[in-house]
Order: structure tokens, then sequence, then C-alpha cells
């Protein structure tokens, strides 16, 4: 006997239409996520302008060759999963997704990503320092392509996002400089870019992307204008998603007056961080867990899922905080200030650790995803273990770096900010630390290191390097140097090789 035909609804939620289940279509969230203990994520909504909607009957049409269908095929099945990391995937897995059926610029460069990763997840260790193009003849071509095809549109929402995907493209290399400037070029196109569309899913992904050039640049001349990607708050936070000046602490303007101009532009920044706690406290913990990929492929579960999505954002508001209140100090002290706050931080990153399954602490070289497009814990943890002088604290953190971090976060690798915290610890403690990341000699400043045993930042050499030691075994690492002060002012840098 035939099967009887069912209507097939198009118009449901897209958590369920990512399982592939019918959908009640209950508003504002399906009776069937919350029953389930699901995230609904909502409905798609038709872009008002800017870029057409448009959703082919068959997926990846008009495919040249069995190699680019393998590699859409596997950006559908492993990249896009992977790529937001504990974010929202709906970018990558929703809109890159269908607009690579229309747009050529938009499918060469998803070939380009997906061939790339999959070089990368393939290498592990070995590709950490990134994976290249030039070796890489079917990523290369497209690439390629892709650039072209954008030389002939003056479509402002698909440069905006290709030039996302470029970027992505770029961190897989480890190619910081050519990030940096599609990131600035982004941002200076969402300036004109009054499209609803464009500024409802593009402008968050630039605004997260807006930070890494200021960690990742050289100077002013690498740090976009932030204009394009300020807006006001909003009145409430609907969902997690939703929520998601160095010259004057060691150049020449040290201990100089600071402009009432800067003054009371950080005076707005805090304000703006007031606004955004109490939305943030007001939000609904029960109805908006923003399931992922990642949670899912390693089984997380829901409280463990509930603990990361509020936890990368109080780690985020925490640290905002404080290196907003320190950005005109003059000296590494006044982070001592706010031991309270990057307590708090690191609070809600034990909370996390402490719902991880025993299942998913597994050794970073075997996890999966290798490499994420978004920024995750790893950076902030980072900044616990080197701006948090609390030795008990610092060590906390840096045990965190391991387990809730991933190989490469973006342009962040593991090993390099593990290492780093590692040895800005030692230094400022006087003690060394063995491979679980605890004293194996006595500590020689358990209390709060004086200022002139601070580091105040690190000049690490882009590229890794080797050096024999005296027994002829190859060893791979980072040369850093350290810039401290010392017992005059004056600046000091403390040179060193750092092993992986």
């Amino acid at each position: 006997m035939p099967r009887k035909g069912s209507r097939k609804v198009r118009t449901g939620c897209l958590t369920c239409k990512a399982r592939k289940v019918k959908c009640d279509e209950g508003k504002p969230h399906c009776n069937r996520c919350i029953t389930t203990g699901r995230a609904c994520s909502g409905y798609a909504t038709k872009p008002s302008s800017g870029l057409l909607w448009n959703r082919p009957r068959q997926l990846f049409q008009s495919i040249d060759s069995a190699s680019e269908g393998r590699a859409l095929h596997f950006f559908c099945e492993k990249t896009a999963q992977f790529l937001s990391g504990a974010t929202d995937p709906y970018f990558w897995t929703h809109l890159v997704m269908q607009f690579s059926n229309f747009e050529p610029a938009v499918r060469h460069s998803v070939i380009a990503i997906s061939s790339l990763y999959e070089q990368f997840q393939a290498e592990g260790e070995k590709s950490h320092s990134g994976v290249q193009l030039r070796d890489n003849s079917l990523a290369l071509q497209h690439y390629n392509a892709a650039i072209r095809e954008l030389k002939t549109t003056d479509n402002h929402p698909l440069v905006l996002l290709v030039c996302i995907l470029f970027i992505c493209i770029e961190f897989l290399q480890s190619n910081k400089e050519a990030a940096i400037q599609h990131c600035k070029h982004g941002i200076a196109l969402l300036e004109d870019a009054n499209y609803s569309w464009a500024r409802e899913h593009l402008l968050p992904v630039f605004r997260r992307l807006s930070s890494f050039p200021f960690f990742f640049g050289t100077g002013s001349i690498d740090f976009p204008d932030l204009v394009s990607v300020n807006s006001p708050l909003p009145t409430s936070f609907d969902d997690y998603i939703d929520a998601a000046a160095d010259s004057y602490r060691f150049g020449d303007l040290r201990y100089k007056t600071v402009s009432s101009d800067l003054l009371e532009e950080q005076k707005v920044v805090e304000n703006l961080l007031d606004e955004w706690q109490v939305l943030f406290k007001g939000l609904d913990t029960r109805s908006m867990l923003p399931t992922t990929p990642t949670t899912e492929w390693y089984n997380l579960g829901i409280e463990f899922i509930k603990a990361m999505s509020r936890a990368i954002l109080l780690v985020r508001y925490e640290l905002s905080r404080i290196t907003l209140a320190i950005a005109f100090e003059a000296n590494e002290m006044c982070y001592d200030q706010y031991l309270s706050g990057f307590q708090r931080a690191l609070d809600s990153c034990l909370l996390v650790d402490s719902v991880l399954p025993d299942g998913s602490r597994m050794p970073t070289t075997k996890r999966e995803p290798q490499f994420i497009f978004e920024t995750g814990f790893m950076v902030w943890l980072h900044l616990i273990a080197t701006k948090c002088r609390v030795l008990s604290i610092r060590l906390e953190a840096l045990r965190l770096i391991r387990v809730l971090g991933v190989p490469r976060e973006n342009l962040w690798e593991l090993d390099q900010v593990y290492a780093l915290a590692r040895r800005v610890i030692e230094i400022e403690h006087g003690v060394v630390l063995n491979d679980e990341g605890q004293p194996a000699t006595p500590v020689q400043c358990p209390g709060l290191p004086p200022d002139e045993k601070r580091v105040r930042f690190t000049i690490m050499e882009p590229k890794s390097s080797t050096y024999i030691d005296l027994n002829g075994k190859e060893i791979c690492g980072w040369t850093v140097g350290f810039v401290m002060r010392d017992e005059r002012d004056a600046i000091v840098t403390r040179n060193e090789f750092i092993p992986a």
C-alpha cells in the first residue's frame, strides 16, 4: 500500500527545521522545543531589503565538479556546524548556506573555507599555526574566483557578507594583517549600509569581530572606526544572542592629564554597561538557551548549555568593566582594585566546568572542532591569568584555558595562549609551574607582586620557531618579549624563548 502523503510544513521554527521534525508553530516558542528541553530558535523572517531571500528546491545547483560538490557537502555537514562555537550558528548554518545557492561569490568562498577547514582538522596539531591557500589548490582557485565576482558587483550587503567569509579564510591561515584589513573594510562599509537585513544579521557579527584588531593590531592604524557598529541598546533582551587606549598606560602620555573628551567617553561606556547589566538580569533564563551543533555533538545537556550561555556573557561583562576602569591608569597596581570582579568572572567559568560531562574532558588534540570562527572563553581566561595577581585565581584560570578552550579560536591559539599565561605567572611570582600548571618550586612571591615585577604586555613573534637544545632535540615555541618597568620606572624588555 502506498504511503499516505502529508503536507510538508515549511514555516516551522528553525530548531525543528534543523532536526527535520514537524513543528507545532507555537509563538513565540514552539511547544515541541519547550517540552523536549530544547532552545527554540524562533522563526525565519524575510528580509525587507538588500539581498533577496531565495530558497531553491535543489541545494547547490550547477556544481561544476565532484571536488566542489564534496566541499559544499562537507561545509553543510561539518564546517558550518562548528564555526560558531558556543554562539548562535544561524549565520553559518542558514544564511551562508542559502546565499551560496544563488550568489557565486558566496559559493566560491564557502568552498575555500570548507577545503581549508577540512585540511585544518585533518592536520591537527601541525596546522594550529594555520593552513595556507598556496598549499590547497581548490581553496586558492575558489578564493580568487570569489574576489573576481566581487569586482563585478556594487551590492553592499553581498560585499559585507563575503567580507566575513574572507575574514574566516584569513583566520584559518593565521594571517592577522589581511584579516584586520577585511575587518576594517567591512566595518567601514556598514556605515553606508542602509539595509535592514544587513544590519540585523551582519552587524552583530562585525560587532564581535571589531575587538580582535585591538588585540592583534600593531598600532592605531590597525584599529577600526567603530562608529558604524555602535547602536543603542534595546529596551529588553529577548535571548542570549541579543545580550551577546594604550598610550595613556604605557606610552608618552603616561602621567599626563587625560582629556575631558576621553573621560566623558569612558563615562558613556560605563553607563552602557550599567544598562546592559540591568537588561541581562531581567532576561528569562528558562526559554532562551541556545543549543548549538557543538553542544549537541558532545551531548552536553541543558545544564551545561544554561551555564555556558550565561557565563560567557557575564565574563565579558566583568572584564570589560575592569578594562574600561583602568584605561588611563599609569601602572599595573590598578588591577588590584578589581579582584572581586576577577573572582566573579572566574566563578562563572568554574560553574561551566562543574557541569561539563566527564565524556567531554578529552585532550584538545582529539577534540572536534579544532577551529572556531568566534572567540570563546580562552581570551578572557588568559586575561584573568595574566592581570589578576592573586595566585590561586590565576592558577585556576590557567587550568580552565585547557578545559574550556578550543585549539584555535579565530587567531587565538590555545597552546600559545596557555604557554604565555603560564610564563607570566612564573615571572611575577618567582615560581616554576609543572605540566599541570601547579607550583613545582617554592613560590618566592606568594602575595601580590610589586609593580616592577609585573608584566605590562608581551611582544610575540607572529610565527612559531624552533631551537636545538643541549641534547640535540628540536624544541618548538615562540620568541617573546615581556615588557616591564624596573625600580627606576624605566621600560625594560625581557626576551625569552617559550616552548610550546
